[in-house]
């Protein structure tokens, strides 16, 4: 059963709310990109985005499945025939390196959710190949 594991939050200020999740609740900063910071407690990955770069009000943007690898084959043809094939999220930006990612997708009523088998090894992430996100 895929599982939720990832959250992402839109802020004016993500570096000041990871430390205020730091400090309060003791989540560790797992990484840090174009003004935008992970966190997590050790199960949950939390994204905290900066709200430049996705220009939405603040809140939740999106959430994340982990899935087994074995069960991907399966999961991506159901989406493909919905005619809701997962993308790769950095086809509209390339220069975002993502280490907890690898497809997203949209359910059936626009709602994003990123795809993972598991956290990115990040110079790997770095060499993946674009390719754009559907329209």
């Amino acid at each position: 059963m895929a599982r939720i594991k990832h959250l992402a939050l839109i802020s004016e200020d993500p570096e000041k709310l990871a430390g205020f999740y730091s400090d309060i609740y003791g989540l560790t900063i797992t990484g840090r990109s174009q003004g935008d910071v992970w966190i997590t407690d050790g199960y949950m990955d939390i994204a905290l985005i900066h709200q430049k770069n996705v220009k939405k009000p603040k809140g939740l943007f999106h959430f994340g499945f982990t899935i087994d690898p074995a069960e991907k084959p399966g999961i991506y043809e159901k989406m493909t025939d919905l005619g809701l094939t997962p993308f790769d999220p950095r086809g509209d930006n390339p220069d975002l390196d993502r280490p907890f990612v690898e497809d997203a997708g949209y359910d059936i009523d626009g709602n994003r959710f990123d795809i993972s088998v598991g956290m990115r090894d990040m110079a790997e992430e770095k060499q993946r190949p674009k390719t754009p996100a559907p329209r």
